[in-house]
């Protein structure tokens, strides 16, 4: 299990459990069943994502795309980039990213995205909403 999709599981999982956690010792102590309800509907809303996400990430259901990345262009008015990646056969991908995703150009960088139909395709259009999670890679070195 790739190491930024196991940690965004974790995470998730904390997330939803210290909800409900916190939702209803409130509720209990303000003896308001309501918010105990909706605390742990909330609560199996988040197990349901987190499973979910477990069997996409169990099935190898997404997208693993490894290179540099070579340029990044703010687009005006807007709060996300085009990034440009160019794996080890030298072909180009570009997609859009959040502004403050964090990478660098000339960094290599693994990335992993959630399938699509355009998988096939030169020209990717990912949104932020597509990206899973991604990790930089050590520099490559060259003996010569």
């Amino acid at each position: 299990m790739p190491k930024p999709l196991f940690t965004k599981l974790i995470v998730q999982a904390a997330v939803g459990f210290f909800f409900v956690l916190v939702g209803c010792v409130y509720g209990i102590h303000f003896k308001d069943y309501i918010f105990i309800m909706l605390s742990l509907l909330i609560g199996l809303c988040n197990l349901i994502r987190t499973y979910s996400f477990y069997r996409l990430i169990y099935n190898r259901d997404y997208l693993v795309l490894s290179g540099t990345c070579i340029r990044q262009t703010s687009l005006l008015l807007k709060k996300s980039r085009w990034i440009v990646l160019v794996d080890e056969t030298q072909r180009e991908y570009r997609f859009t990213l959040d502004k403050d995703s964090g990478l660098l150009p000339g960094h290599r960088y693994r990335l992993y995205f959630r399938r699509s139909d355009g998988l096939d395709s030169g020209y990717m259009n990912y949104s932020t909403t597509d990206l899973l999670g991604y990790e930089e890679l050590p520099a490559v070195t060259e003996d010569v």
